[in-house]
């Protein structure tokens, strides 16, 4: 049965103001004459002394009113995530938070601050690639970046990563120069004009001249915004010993702010060189995800329809599955291993769970671990720019008629009905946990609602096109909303 969620503000409202201090009230200063004669016959202390007192004590109230916040952030985010899952599914193996790095074994320099010694870690997103002339689905690509992707990269707690996003070289320059106004200032954030797309970074066995690449046979890919140089360091590192990961991360998607920081302490711990046997290597993914919709993907219940309100920023569906989706999913190698000794080629987000064993404690490589304690972990703008369209709402009747999250079973779907009337929590949490602002969220909304239908005839177009996806049910979704474009 879903557990119960409280209201924190009610929560808050039991506990007294940490920041009053009324200390005559609580140390108990005489107030009547007699008082003031039997307090005159004793010793008496010194104002200085009670000063510190009352100090001492405000500092031991606020330090309890800041743990209690913590804990209630920490078991009010844990009592979500169970909200829409399955009892019928297992649950795997809940590896425990290990200890995070000291920061001391990190470069301290201004220069190399983002290269570890010990570790190599870059995070890989591609944006509008081979599809520069589908101006309506990059300006809608463009906003939902800006609101969910990015700042939940700028709100990482370990700043010890590369992020290369990778766009096609000929993407229209107006969103090429708002990408740079976003990123300037973040040298380890790096926008390349490239359609090329090299897997397992420098255990590929490849030049960093070929990692360059614009194409499979194109030239030197322009680089638009970051660094290059930290790139090229970071390539030299993982080549000579250091223990790389690489995160896929699309560009309407955001991770959770410890997302980082908690996979390199994990890496660091499994992927050791005392543990590389063989070419030790490790994978990562999201347990619980958010996912963000424009339109309202709820059922009409009596409930829900007498409250009739409209959510300018968008709806909030918290769930947990089996299937390790794009968002966070990681790819890990001891100082040994290479991208050959995964032993396949390419699994489906959906067989990972099923073909790879879950990770053990201590975990000895060669297994998939489910982040289960970043709850939730990841959120996934679901409109009508996905390539897939899964659990894309796009009020159209007949296009919506297989749609999974309003097809639900009777159990889950009381669930997500529950979720409804605890928006506010789930905005609180998208707010403390990735940055994201409801402003940036009704922006996006704006441009998503005004032109779905034209973005749903680029998205049409640029279907089945190399390096993206080619399904017969997406394409009729869009085909659908395209039409009614048309006779717009």
């Amino acid at each position: 049965a879903s557990p119960t969620l409280h209201d924190p503000a009610k929560r808050h409202s039991n506990i007294s103001n940490p920041n009053r201090c009324d200390g005559s009230r609580r140390l108990g200063f005489s107030r009547t004459l007699d008082d003031k004669v039997i307090t005159s016959s004793r010793r008496r202390v010194p104002l200085f002394v009670w000063m510190a007192i009352v100090t001492v004590y405000c500092c031991i109230i606020f330090m309890h009113m800041s743990l209690y916040r913590d804990f209630w952030q920490n078991f009010h985010s844990e009592s979500l995530s169970h909200s829409i899952t399955s009892e019928s599914n297992q649950r795997p193996y809940v590896k425990k938070e290990p200890p995070m790095t000291k920061r001391e074994d990190v470069v301290n320099s201004e220069e190399h601050k983002y290269i570890d010694l010990d570790i190599v870690h870059v995070v890989e997103t591609r944006f509008m690639q081979r599809q520069s002339r589908l101006l309506e689905l990059g300006f809608a690509r463009l906003a939902l970046f800006e609101a969910f992707c990015l700042p939940s990269m700028l709100s990482q707690t370990n700043s010890n990563f590369l992020w290369i996003i990778r766009a096609d070289p000929s993407l229209h320059p107006s969103i090429v120069s708002r990408m740079q106004q976003l990123l300037q200032g973040k040298p380890n954030f790096i926008l390349m004009g490239s359609n090329n797309n090299p897997e397992g970074f420098s255990r590929s066995n490849g030049s960093f001249h070929h990692f360059l690449r614009a194409g499979p046979r194109a030239d030197i890919a322009p680089v638009w915004s970051g660094n290059i140089s930290l790139v090229e360091e970071a390539y030299e590192k993982s080549a000579a010993g250091a223990i790389l990961l690489e995160t896929r991360l699309d560009a309407d998607d955001g991770i959770h702010m410890r997302f980082i920081e908690v996979v390199q302490a994990q890496a660091l711990l499994d992927l050791h060189s005392d543990n590389d046997v063989n070419g030790t290597w490790q994978l990562w993914c999201i347990d619980s995800k958010i996912e963000w919709h424009p339109l309202n993907p709820f059922p009409e219940t009596p409930d829900i329809v007498s409250a009739n309100e409209k959510m300018s920023e968008g709806y909030l569906v918290l769930y947990s599955d089996n299937i390790c989706t794009t968002p966070g999913l990681t790819f890990g190698y001891s100082p040994g291993a290479s991208r050959a000794s995964l032993g396949f080629d390419h699994l489906r987000h959906d067989e990972i769970s099923r073909k790879i064993a879950k990770c053990k404690e201590p975990s000895v490589g060669r297994c998939v671990s489910r982040l289960n304690y970043l709850v939730p972990g990841a959120v996934r703008a679901r409109t009508t720019t996905s390539a897939g369209m899964n659990n894309v709402v796009t009020g159209n009747a007949y296009a919506d008629r297989m749609n999974g999250i309003q097809n639900l079973p009777q159990d889950k779907q009381s669930k997500l009905i529950t979720q409804y009337f605890h928006r506010r929590e789930l905005w609180r949490a998208l707010g403390d946990l990735f940055l994201i602002s409801k402003e940036a969220a009704r922006f996006a909304k704006s441009i998503i609602v005004e032109r779905t239908n034209e973005i749903a005839l680029d998205n049409l177009r640029g279907q089945c096109t190399p390096g993206h996806s080619c399904k017969n049910e997406t394409r009729a979704i869009l085909g659908t909303m395209s039409v009614a474009s048309t006779i717009e």
